[in-house]
């Protein structure tokens, strides 16, 4: 019996993110809107969950994107020594990108699988799979390149017929498909949503074999395709912003069997409190990074003011004395009649 480990939406920061300016400052806080801009405690978060999921043991990890904020390479680097330092052997790791990944000057995932991420490229891309002893991972990006104001994906249709000829070709093996967008309507479809997702279910229609693990939603949640049909579609919390991220699976029978949550569901009210209390700082320390630059301009404005001021009062007095000067050089002398 295979056991899969699934993780997702780490978002990862770079040591350096503090330090950003101008745009690239403007994007990594836009997106960071509810979480904390601490590299140390993201990257603790993902090195807890990897722990988590080696304590627990299981065949295969899949991590299901948002892997990093906004796809910067050094970013991936992060990804990659903390990947390193799990010691889980890159083969048994399926990684895919979300669409975080591919935000501003964010690196295509085929560079960064050649890259910072080459030794988890036999599993993870594009075209790539998993086979294990009774199931199929597949990985398949449902990330785009577009601003960061929206948040949306697309499965390229190469990608889907790639999964129907495994599932075709192994029929009574368990097919899983890793990517990052659910699979079905969200809210905010077209801004948030995944821009295909039909064409997924319809290859889940026509491939009882198929089962998809997925992201983007920060929540677990898994459901079928009918009500009360057996359940074919999963995802976690994200390891970014939830002390419980990791869930597992057995293959049984062909399916996917999630294992019962590993810890008590954290209180949503609690989660909120913290969320508020981590954009609160983010917008105090923000306001009062932007009333510093004011401060400091509206000084070096009074100061060149008053330098103008003086240098015009000087030039005045200047022309004032010159003026002077030139009427009493034109007025008449003693004796002297002008005609």
């Amino acid at each position: 019996m295979t056991r899969i480990a699934h993780l997702s939406d780490l978002h990862l920061l770079e040591p350096a993110v503090r330090a950003r300016r101008g745009g690239d400052w403007f994007r990594v806080h836009y997106l960071s809107l509810r979480r904390s801009i601490d590299y140390v405690a993201r990257r603790a978060r993902a090195e807890q969950a990897l722990r988590a999921a080696a304590d627990h043991g299981f065949d295969h990890l899949v991590i299901t994107g948002d892997l990093t904020e906004d796809g910067a390479l050094v970013q991936y680097e992060v990804l990659a020594d903390v990947l390193e330092a799990s010691g889980i052997p890159p083969e048994r790791i399926t990684l895919l990108p979300g669409n975080h990944d591919a935000y501003g000057t964010a690196v295509p995932w085929d560079i960064a699988v050649q890259g910072p991420l080459a030794r988890w490229a036999g599993t993870s891309r594009e075209g790539s799979a998993a086979w294990l002893d009774d199931c199929v991972i597949v990985p398949v990006s449902s990330a785009v390149p577009q601003t960061f104001l929206r948040s949306s994906g697309r499965v390229e249709s190469h990608a889907l017929d790639h999964v129907g000829a495994i599932a075709g070709r192994e029929p009574g093996r368990p097919v899983v498909i890793a990517q990052h967008h659910p699979p079905y309507a969200v809210m905010h479809q077209w801004v948030h949503g995944l821009l295909n997702h039909e064409e997924v279910t319809g290859l889940l229609e026509a491939r009882d074999n198929v089962s998809v693990l997925h992201g983007h939603i920060h929540r677990r949640k898994e459901r079928g395709l009918v009500v009360g049909g057996p359940l074919r579609i999963f995802s976690p919390y994200a390891v970014a912003d939830n002390a419980t991220p990791l869930r597992m699976y057995d293959v049984v029978d062909g399916l996917l069997r999630p294992l019962a949550p590993l810890a008590p569901r954290p209180d949503p009210l609690g989660a909120v409190v913290r969320d508020v209390e981590a954009m609160g700082g983010v917008v105090l320390r923000d306001v009062g990074a932007f009333g510093e630059l004011v401060r400091r301009d509206v000084e070096h404005l009074g100061e060149a003011l008053l330098h103008d001021v003086e240098h015009l009062g000087e030039s005045l007095l200047h022309d004032v004395e010159h003026l002077g000067d030139a009427i009493r050089a034109e007025e008449p002398r003693p004796g002297i009649r002008r005609s």
